[in-house]
């Protein structure tokens, strides 16, 4: 290449607007900006041209509390002058104008994504409905609950038709990687992934946080009473229907939660209904009548009365202080 006059402009440059809303992850902005910035320069051409937005052109807040500035704002953007729109942060933002935008940007036939908790605004504009997508492990519960027509996945990122999320974090660069090797062959994105000393996972991956990861073994049939439980939060199964499904006996599947877990069944099966409304509460809107149906409470007293016990205060009460220490 010659360093005097810089890397030649490919055909086809992919032009990638980044929308920065408030909760943006600095890791996750840096992790893909790094990886188009890479491709880049050992392709010895500019493949991709990328433009940091925010809804008005002023800074944004990031998850870590930074001032981030951006170069414009979104309502000066042309969405069909875009071969990439991905959405980061946002997380409470259901302002009407950035998803009216979001909508009409849907319209443009465009590829539109989102990092981590960007798949709530997303949602909220409806471009995520009937799509396999992802999200942080920690608000995957809260937002399919929130948004039913989502079909989500612990996986570390998801790509359908013209739709692509991920989980966040490190997991941007596995799906930065995965758009350079299919549009630039693999040679290109490990080239870039050996820069960035980091070897690409598939998108079948697991989130590390979503894998269930216990200080002992665990033998398989307890194993799968647990996914049992934590797949029939709504409508509870009974501890017979639990061995029934297993094909073991009740007391042996007693005797499992009491050797390995050092607990009951139904106290662990409360535990996990429990920490499913803690989560709802945090991360919804949805009313204390509705939670307790979602998290399997034939009364909102039952349901008040269990929460209490387990976390020394009313669902109100606990929502309210779980919103306010986000």
């Amino acid at each position: 290449m010659n360093m005097l006059t810089g890397p030649q402009v490919a055909e086809s440059v992919e032009e990638i607007a980044f929308l920065l809303l408030p909760g943006t992850g600095m890791a996750c902005l840096s992790a893909a900006v790094a990886v188009l910035s890479h491709a880049n320069k050992l392709a010895e051409q500019t493949l991709y041209r990328w433009t940091l937005c925010s809804w008005d052109g002023l800074a944004v807040v990031s998850e870590e509390g930074f001032e981030v500035g951006v170069q414009q704002g979104i309502q000066g953007l042309d969405p069909a002058r875009l071969d990439k729109l991905i959405v980061c942060g946002g997380l409470d933002c259901d302002d009407p104008q950035v998803l009216r935008w979001l909508r009409q940007a849907g319209h443009f036939g465009l590829e539109i994504g989102a990092f981590g908790a960007g798949s709530y605004p997303l949602a909220r504009a409806g471009l995520l409905d009937d799509y396999a997508c992802t999200t942080h492990w920690e608000y995957l519960a809260a937002l399919q609950e929130e948004y039913p027509r989502l079909i989500l996945s612990s996986q570390l990122y998801v790509v359908d038709k013209d739709r692509f999320s991920c989980a966040g974090g490190s997991d941007v660069q596995d799906l930065l990687l995965h758009f350079v090797g299919e549009a630039h062959g693999q040679t290109l994105a490990r080239a870039v992934s050996d820069k960035l000393v980091c070897t690409a996972r598939p998108s079948g991956d697991t989130q590390r946080g979503a894998q269930r990861r216990q200080s002992v073994y665990m033998p398989a049939c307890l194993q799968d009473a647990i996914l049992l439980m934590e797949s029939n939060i709504e409508e509870p199964l009974s501890l017979q229907e639990i061995s029934d499904l297993l094909g073991i006996s009740r007391r042996q599947v007693e005797r499992l939660f009491r050797k390995y877990l050092d607990s009951q069944p139904s106290r662990y099966y409360m535990e996990l209904r429990l920490n499913r409304a803690r989560e709802l509460l945090q991360k919804t809107s949805k009313s204390i009548t509705e939670i307790s149906i979602a998290c399997g409470f034939s009364s909102t007293s039952h349901f008040s009365k269990n929460v209490k016990d387990q976390f020394g205060c009313s669902p109100k009460l606990l929502g309210r202080q779980l919103k306010l220490a986000r």
